[in-house]
Parts: structure tokens; sequence; C-alpha cells
């Protein structure tokens, strides 16, 4: 795949996620936001959201697989 492929195809498959989960995703590589920031702005602590950072991150490597 090239690069903009990659790019498409990682942008579906995070598409695809439950909404939070989409959401952690965002924040954590987009925003550049730190678990205990995310965990503060879904209201959840930070080991929660390395739970769902973890669950999506899985998801994601599924469907590209």
């Amino acid at each position: 795949l090239g690069k903009a492929q990659l790019a498409d195809a990682l942008a579906d498959a995070i598409g695809r996620l439950p909404p939070r989960e989409a959401m952690v995703l965002q924040l954590y590589f987009v925003e550049e936001m730190n678990l205990d920031e995310i965990g503060e702005t879904l209201g959840v602590g930070a080991a929660r959201v390395c739970q769902i950072k973890k669950a999506a991150l899985d998801k994601v490597r599924g469907m590209m697989s």
C-alpha cells in the first residue's frame, strides 16, 4: 500500500470504531493529549482510557490486516 492508500484505510478503520474509541485515538494521536488529560475530558480514569485505547488499536489492527 502507498502512503495515501494506507492513510485512507486507517481513516476508514477508525471511522468504523465506536465513537468513544475513535475519540480516544483522535485525542491521543492527533491532539497529543496524555491519558490523564483524555480521562478528564471523558470523565473516566487514566487506566480506563488506556483500556479503551488498547481495545481501539486492537480493532484497527484487525481491520487493517
